[in-house]
């Protein structure tokens, strides 16, 4: 299939068959029209694109992926693939349609239910955090991103923002993959020191360039690139040359700090199996390698922050993909650990965390949710953003995790006085609650609804905790620690007392004793249905947020 059109509207739309076969999509882009000459084509964009090989006629397929062209307004596109001519049909160049007119024929009139303060990416397959940056009162929030599939491939960075961590608006991707490589993660830095030949209110963006990830850039190597913007982080221009060049094979994920006391930027970068690298620059250009280091069964999306407990001791933490984490010390040159491997997360299913860089006062940081598709249009979502302190135990430093105070703030009491009932028989939604709760229970459901549950354990209760949830029936063991979720047993640590869940869609978060762990869990079915028996309860308070 070969197919030419002249580029008169911002987006051009590509019809996607999830489940289908992929095939390598290229798009050509003609002169543009102050050049001399019929010029020739060059390449611009490279998309595995799963492709239904039979399609005739009105193609049909699951979704429209978007993709912003207006750089090549007036010129003209050549499309080329090996698919039918009824994909090359289906292609369209339009103005930017709304979210249901991005919806595929095979799909129309179908309603997706989807979390309400959880992010997820429209359509698609998102993974890793990248480049998280409050400026101007906006949350930025980049992110690893395939718009041509529900499954992995093609990484670019999307873009969402928020003004309040919980509400996110998706915004065009901002980085595709090129003759360099795939776009992997990367962070974000300010531009104080006007540096890169860039004025201070540029943004920059780090990112790692997957060399041979692609057709486009077979026998290249990894490379740290710098990408900037001028216009608040909406659109993000390529710088060509890396900033650091290979050194080790599929070196990856630079972190970039300011390091004030030794008055240079930091990058922690991952190396190869579980080393990783601390380089050094003042210019942003110029990088020297400072320390390397091996980290037991750690590897990629590193992050180094310094936290403070209540009491204003300070421990530096270097933090890794699977939420182990190592404190330590760390001077702007070397990171030294100090104990062993931590862990941040009851279960695996949070991933490749990354921090905020300009949340002055509060280390914020938000995880990739690893959750396999489940037949909707998406792929994956993103824990809620939590703030970062540390406490001091006879053990060491540990690190605390709280939901962020927004999402408090926001939350609307629904239930509870702070005393624990007789019986309580409530929700939302229906005519008559929700039918005969058993003595001495609480039970709560809505619709369309985040909920937050609230519990305080009596003190010496022994008893287990049952609790059931969207479907899935989770009971913790305070003797023991074991915490069961649909028949799997986790370890939550013994004689919790303090318990905060988070219920959003399919998503469970339960935060025990104030941050000290950290579960999250895939629950059996959507919505927002909670019960429990009341026994065991000293306080409780049930919220909704929308």
């Amino acid at each position: 299939m070969d197919k030419k059109l002249t580029i008169t509207e911002e987006y051009l739309y590509l019809p996607i068959c999830v489940g289908a076969e992929e095939t390598l999509v290229e798009l050509f882009a003609g002169p543009a029209a102050d050049k001399e000459g019929n010029g020739s084509f060059q390449k611009v964009f490279e998309f595995q694109v799963p492709v239904d090989p039979e399609g005739t006629g009105a193609y049909e397929c699951d979704y429209y992926a978007e993709v912003p062209v207006a750089a090549y307004l007036g010129r003209e596109l050549a499309i080329r693939a090996k698919a039918p001519e009824a994909f090359g049909e289906a292609i369209r160049n339009e103005k930017k349609r709304e979210k249901t007119e991005q919806i595929g024929k095979k799909r129309e009139g179908k309603k997706e239910s989807r979390p309400a303060i959880h992010f997820t990416a429209d359509t698609g397959w998102t993974n890793d955090p990248n480049g998280l940056i409050y400026a101007d009162g906006v949350y930025h929030f980049y992110f690893q991103y395939n718009p041509f599939h529900t499954a992995w491939n093609n990484m670019s960075w999307g873009h969402a923002v928020s003004r309040d961590l919980l509400h996110w608006t998706q915004e065009d991707s901002v980085l595709y993959p090129d003759e360099s490589g795939t776009m992997f993660s990367g962070c974000a830095v300010f531009n104080d020191r006007e540096l890169l030949e860039l004025p201070k209110d540029a943004l920059l963006f780090c990112y790692t360039a997957a060399g041979g990830t692609n057709d486009w850039s077979k026998g290249l190597e990894f490379t740290q690139k710098f990408a900037y913007s001028l216009d608040g982080g909406r659109t993000l221009v390529k710088k060509k040359e890396p900033c650091l060049g290979t050194v080790a094979k599929e070196n990856r994920d630079p972190k970039i700090y300011w390091h004030e006391e030794s008055q240079a930027y930091v990058m922690a970068l991952f190396l190869q199996g579980n080393e990783f690298g601390i380089f050094r620059s003042t210019d942003l250009e110029h990088w020297e390698e400072s320390d390397r280091f091996v980290l037991e069964k750690a590897w990629e999306c590193p992050d180094l922050f310094r936290l403070y407990t209540e009491d204003g001791e300070a421990c530096w933490f270097f933090w890794t993909a699977d939420g182990f984490y190592y404190p330590g010390e760390f001077d702007g040159y070397r990171f030294r650990t100090e104990g062993t491997r931590r862990l941040a997360y009851v279960t695996t299913i949070p991933y490749a965390a990354q921090s905020y860089v300009g949340t002055e006062g509060r280390v914020v940081m938000i995880p990739w949710l690893r959750f396999p598709n489940d037949g909707r249009l998406f792929t994956g979502a993103y824990g809620i953003p939590v703030e970062l302190s540390c406490a001091k135990t006879e053990e060491g430093f540990v690190l605390v995790q709280k939901p962020v105070r927004e999402l408090t703030e926001q939350a609307e009491l629904v239930s509870g006085n702070g005393a624990a009932p007789d019986s309580r028989d409530e929700g939302t939604g229906t005519d008559s609650g929700n039918g005969a709760a058993g003595p001495e229970s609480i039970r709560w459901q809505t619709e369309g609804k985040a909920l937050i549950v609230k519990i305080l354990a009596k003190p010496d209760e022994v008893e287990n905790y049952v609790w059931q949830i969207n479907g899935s029936r989770i009971v913790y063991v305070p003797e023991t620690g074991s915490l069961t979720v649909d028949g799997e047993t986790y370890q939550a640590g013994c004689g919790r007392q303090e318990f905060f869940l988070l219920i959003d869609d399919r998503i469970l978060e339960i935060f025990f004793d104030g941050g000290l762990e950290v579960g999250t869990f895939a629950l059996q079915e959507t919505g927002g249905f909670f019960e429990t028996s009341c026994k065991g309860i000293d306080k409780y308070e049930i919220y909704e947020l929308k």
